[in-house]
């Protein structure tokens, strides 16, 4: 059959026509559909090896591209040829070799010189860098990780060989770390050439950088009332504030715990960096700034020192350790709750505007909850298990089998394996290490867990149980405990709901609030307060002031006898309470 060229063509009705074997077809603009056969013509030819050479290429609204060589793939896809004039291809680029481009990073994680790395993420993601085209495993070289001391690199801290890596397209990640990197510490990463390569074997020419892991920031909260500058937001004699305001500053790390918040009118928190601050009313002395007059302070002052470890404050005075074992406290000392031996009732020579320290003993515990100041009481646990009170000893609060014999030293309480103390009005509460519990002083209201109310107790009396993990004895009235299993148990006085258990009927024997995941507890005469492992935040009994779960005064709005989330997450560091205000630290990453 002879050549038929056509110039023009469409069957029938705009049907497709069949053509005989061998028709030439020339001006055609578009096709669709399937070919089979060969195919040649201007601008279309094929080569031997099956390939399809396509010149003149256009599409709409786009100028004529060039040359391009479309080779069939076995089992499908095609390899395009080279061409300098292509700068985008679609696609994740899984199955493409011969890209001319140098290998070059394109992000890298941690970032370079990164200071906002949480603690702990890369134990999790691995350090990786994502580059500009597909890569591979190298044949040769080791990554290491180093710690930078003094400018320059130091000490390899984990190494990874060619083997120890994953690959995903562009993106190379090294194995996780073997142990967590350390907050505010600089490291060094160091790749070096050909451990890793591109899809034609160009090595990779290396890098070396820096990241600095600082974590989150502490941010602290304060809400309630605010009479004295209490909440220490800058606001003086400011209304009250009924959901959580942040206080000025960050790195905050601890809130001061104290036993008895009534006419306290002042709190303290502490800070990362070992510092100290107070604010509030200066009752006697207990802003620690060398003054005994009415000085208001409603913003945080620093109290002299950078090593302090913990610290408790209670109805005027305040109690803090430090770092060498120490034990400090300055403030009101009617009954010699601050343990200096010189109080004088009813004088107030014997209170101090500045931190004293007790005695000269440097083998205190010192951690939070090892010591605490009550009402006009206190109690610090030594690193060698011993339990030490003194102040004024009515109702047997302080546990040493008398009830009028006032102590202006540390006297011991028989025992040598005592771990966590608590103090409140005229009770107290201690764990011991194998996970007991006793209390001792006031019964008020059943708050002792002895199965009895309005009895007073002058020695540690056991409350059942075994799997004891915390205590907080926030005045005379409610007493909040957690075990071992996450669960938190309360007992006392529950005329607002204060016991968490949707009543207000008092227990003198521990009563479970719903759940099984409570972290840290706090709370005031009339309000409790506490965190759960999932950083959520909680609050019950009665916020007349807007502490707690907050409210409205007078509406009945500002009861609660069940747990109530107060807004947010990462409320993991740390709460507080004062006389009717309260506090926590959320963690931040972002200054």
């Amino acid at each position: 059959m002879s050549t038929i060229n056509v110039t023009n063509l469409s069957g029938r009705g705009g049907a497709t026509p069949n053509l005989p074997d061998g028709a030439n077809i020339t001006g055609v603009a578009t096709a669709s559909g399937g070919f089979s056969g060969t195919l040649t013509g201007t601008g279309l030819t094929t080569g031997s090896d099956g390939s399809i050479n396509v010149t003149s290429i256009k599409t709409v609204g786009v100028s004529t591209l060039g040359n391009v060589v479309i080779t069939g793939a076995v089992g499908g896809g095609a390899t395009i040829g080279a061409y300098a004039g292509v700068t985008t291809f679609y696609g994740d680029g899984a199955s493409l070799t011969g890209v001319g481009e140098s290998i070059a990073p394109w992000n890298y994680n941690p970032d370079v010189g990164d200071t906002g790395l949480l603690l702990g993420e890369l134990s999790t993601s691995g350090i990786g860098i994502t580059f500009n085209k597909k890569v591979l495993q190298g044949s040769s070289g080791t990554a290491t990780l180093k710690i930078v001391n003094a400018g320059a690199a130091g000490t390899t801290i984990q190494s990874w060989g060619v083997s120890s890596t994953s690959y995903d397209i562009t993106a190379f990640t090294l194995d996780a770390l073997v142990s967590n990197i350390v907050l505010n510490q600089t490291y060094q990463i160091d790749i070096p050439e050909g451990f890793i390569v591109d899809s034609v074997g160009t090595s990779y020419a290396g890098t070396a950088y820096t990241f600095t892991a600082t974590g989150p920031v502490g941010k602290l909260f304060a809400w309630g009332a605010n009479a004295n500058g209490e909440l220490g937001l800058n606001q003086p004699e400011a209304s009250n504030r009924s959901s959580p305001v942040q206080i000025p500053g960050i790195g905050w790390s601890q809130i001061a715990e104290g036993g008895n918040k009534v006419n306290n009118y002042g709190n303290a928190a502490l800070k990362e960096d070992g510092t100290l601050w107070s604010w509030g009313y200066n009752y006697n002395g207990r802003l620690g700034q060398n003054e005994h007059n009415s000085l208001k302070a409603s913003s945080p002052v620093q109290i002299p020192g950078t090593t302090w470890k913990s610290a408790s404050n209670a109805y005027g005075a305040t109690m803090g350790s430090r770092t060498d074992g120490t034990l400090w406290s300055w403030g009101f000392n009617y009954y010699g709750q601050l343990g200096h031996n010189n109080a004088s009732h009813p004088s107030s020579t014997s209170s101090y505007s500045s931190p004293a320290q007790i005695g000269s003993g440097t083998d205190w515990n010192g951690a939070q909850y090892t010591f605490k100041l009550g009402r006009i009481f206190a109690g610090a646990i030594k690193t060698d298990g011993t339990l030490w009170t003194w102040g004024q000893a009515s109702n047997g609060k302080l546990g040493q089998n008398t009830s009028t014999v006032n102590v202006s030293s540390p006297v011991q309480i028989p025992g040598t394996t005592w771990s966590l103390f608590s103090g409140g009005n005229e009770n107290a509460g201690a764990i011991k290490t194998d996970g007991t519990l006793w209390t001792w002083g006031h019964g008020d209201n059943g708050c002792l867990g002895h199965n009895n109310g309005e009895v007073k107790v002058s020695s540690p009396v056991q409350v059942p149980g075994t799997t004891w993990r915390s205590i907080n004895m926030a005045n005379q009235y409610v007493t909040m405990a957690t075990k071992t299993d996450g669960t938190l148990w309360t007992w006392g006085v529950n005329n607002y709901g204060q016991l968490g258990i949707n009543d207000r009927t008092y227990r003198s024997s521990p009563v479970q609030v719903p759940g099984t995941n409570w972290n840290k507890i706090t709370g005031s005469t009339t309000s409790v307060m506490a965190t759960k492992t999932d950083g959520t935040l909680w609050a019950w009994g009665y916020g007349d002031t807007g502490q707690g779960v907050g409210g409205v005064p007078g509406l009945g709005e500002n009861q609660r006898s069940s747990p109530t989330q107060i807004p947010g997450t990462e409320w993991l560091t740390d709460i507080g309470s004062g006389d009717k205000q309260s506090f926590a630290i959320q963690l931040d990453s972002t200054p």
